[in-house]
């Protein structure tokens, strides 16, 4: 099972989250899509283009730079990180698309299969994603909110400036908790 958090980061909050990340001194931010099989470091995890970087971008730590796996794509050209077996933690970024945002993630797998055989990650890269997700708990604030045909209450994790459309009147969570919906 999977570590991770959901949250929902409009373009004005993007910054202070990098920012946020920067605070682990042995990071590295991946880009999603690498020309070879060497990792492509980014400077960091603002979106520029989302349709040339894509969504996703890994973070690790400097240490674990020469544990990262590749996978060859022939069709496009291009290597992208084989996630499973490398000390990487997702980052999908929070994109926006017409009136709605996306929402992002952090996660890791802590443990993948090889040969049909359960293998570990490291203590350390466990601990150290964890910690990554546990800061970032603490850095959104926390949306309670009730759907009207639900008895049941949610929780969302919202940056400052999205969580001000809410407040404000601006927007709303759709129904499967997996959009921003922008009045």
């Amino acid at each position: 099972m999977g570590h991770q958090i959901n949250f929902f980061l409009n373009e004005d909050d993007q910054k202070d989250f990098d920012n946020l990340l920067r605070t682990f001194d042995d990071i590295c931010f991946l880009s999603y899509f690498n020309k070879s099989n060497i990792p492509t470091i980014i400077d960091d995890t603002i979106i520029r283009d989302k349709l040339k970087e894509g969504s996703r971008v890994y973070l690790v730590r400097k240490q674990d730079l020469k544990n990262i796996k590749f996978r060859f794509i022939e069709k496009f050209n291009y290597w992208l990180i084989d996630d499973s077996p490398s000390p990487v933690l997702h980052f999908d970024r929070c994109v926006s698309y017409n009136s709605d945002l996306r929402s992002g993630r952090l996660y890791f797998e802590p443990k993948y299969v090889e040969n049909l055989q359960w293998i570990e990650k490291s203590v350390d890269f466990i601990k150290w994603s964890d910690s990554v997700i546990a800061k970032a708990r603490r850095f959104f604030k926390k949306y309670k909110f009730r759907y009207p045909s639900s008895s049941y209450g949610y929780t969302a994790y919202l940056g400052q400036n999205a969580m001000k459309l809410i407040e404000e009147n601006k927007a709303e969570i759709e129904l499967t908790g997996g959009r921003l919906i922008i009045k």
